[in-house]
C-alpha cells in the first residue's frame, strides 16, 4: 500500500522541519543527480545510440522489464530518499524509471542526439535504452552521493543479500562497458591463454577485494550456504558471467548460439568488469 502525505504536511527531514512537498522535491532532485552521476558517460557513448537504432523492439521491451526489476531490487538497498520510512519501494522504482527517462531526454536533447526533426520512433528507442542506466543511477543515489539510512534491514537472508549485491553491483559496472565496441576489439587481439588469465584474474580480484582488502568486518557465520570466502568468490563469478552474457545478448554483440570462440572470450572479458562491480556491490549494499 502507498500512503500519500498531503503536500503541506510538516515532517522532519533530518534535523529540519519542513513541508512534505519540499522533501519530495529534494528527493526527486537527489534521484535526478544520481541518475546523471552514474550514467552520464553512457549518455555520450556513440555505441548506445547505434545499438538503440538496431535493437529489436521485443528485446528492448524485455530489457526494460528486467531493468525495472533490477531497479526495484536496488531500491531495497539504497534509493533516492534520505530516510527508509519514506520509501514505497515499487512506486519509487517506477519513479526512478521516470527520472531515468527525464535525465535521458534532457541530456540527449541538449547534446543534439535527439531532436524534433528525428523520427519519433528512433528517439523513443534511444531514450528507452538510455533510461536503463540512468534509472539505476537514481536507484543508487544515496549510496553514491551519501547521507541515507543504512538498508541492512532489507529483509533478505545473508546468503540472498550476497547474491543480490553481486548481481546488482555487476549490472551497474558492466553497463558502463558492455555497449562499447572496445571489448570486442580487445578480444580480437587476445590469445586463449590471455582469456584464461583474465578468468583467473577475475576470481582473484573478487576474492581479494572482499576477503583480503578487509574494507569492512564481515561475519560469515550468519550464512547457511555461502559460508566461505572462496565459495562466495566462485558464486559471484558465475553471477558476473551470466550478467555479462545477458548484456552482450541485449546489445547484439554475441549470443550463446554463436560459435564458442565468438561469445566465450567476449563474455570472460566483460565478466572481469562485472566481477569488480559485484565485489563493490557486496561491500556497499
Amino acid at each position: 500500500m502507498i500512503a500519500v502525505t498531503p503536500w503541506r504536511t510538516m515532517i522532519l527531514d533530518g534535523q529540519q522541519c519542513c513541508e512534505a512537498g519540499e522533501v519530495e522535491i529534494r528527493d526527486l532532485a537527489r534521484g535526478l543527480a544520481g541518475a546523471l552521476f552514474v550514467s552520464l558517460p553512457l549518455l555520450f557513448t556513440m555505441e548506445m545510440w547505434q545499438i538503440a537504432r538496431r535493437i529489436p523492439d521485443t528485446v528492448l521491451l524485455a530489457f526494460l522489464a528486467i531493468a525495472f526489476l533490477v531497479v526495484r531490487l536496488f531500491i531495497n538497498f539504497s534509493g533516492y530518499r534520505r530516510k527508509a520510512w519514506q520509501r514505497s519501494k515499487t512506486w519509487d522504482a517506477l519513479v526512478a524509471m521516470g527520472l531515468g527517462v527525464v535525465a535521458s531526454v534532457i541530456t540527449l536533447f541538449v547534446a543534439g542526439i535527439i531532436s524534433l526533426e528525428l523520427d519519433y520512433y528512433i528517439s523513443a528507442k534511444i531514450i528507452a535504452l538510455e533510461a536503463v542506466p540512468t534509472a539505476i543511477g537514481a536507484a543508487v543515489a544515496m549510496n553514491q552521493l551519501g547521507g541515507g539510512d543504512s538498508a541492512k534491514d532489507d529483509g533478505f537472508s545473508p546468503d540472498v543479500t550476497m547474491v543480490l549485491a553481486s548481481f546488482l553491483g555487476g549490472v551497474l559496472f558492466a553497463f558502463n562497458v558492455a555497449p562499447t565496441i572496445e571489448p570486442k576489439v580487445i578480444v580480437l587481439k587476445l590469445g586463449w591463454w590471455q582469456i584464461g588469465a583474465t578468468f583467473l584474474l577475475s576470481l582473484g580480484i573478487s576474492y581479494m577485494m572482499v576477503a583480503i582488502a578487509n574494507f569492512e568486518t564481515r561475519d560469515l557465520s550468519t550464512r547457511k550456504i555461502i559460508d566461505s570466502e572462496w565459495l562466495e568468490a566462485a558464486i559471484a563469478y558465475i553471477i558476473a558471467f551470466l550478467v555479462s552474457m545477458l548484456l552482450l545478448w541485449v546489445f547484439g554483440y554475441a549470443t550463446i548460439t554463436d560459435p564458442l570462440e565468438v561469445w566465450l572470450p567476449q563474455t570472460i572479458l566483460l565478466a572481469y568488469a562485472t566481477t569488480l562491480g559485484g565485489a563493490a556491490g557486496r561491500l556497499v549494499l
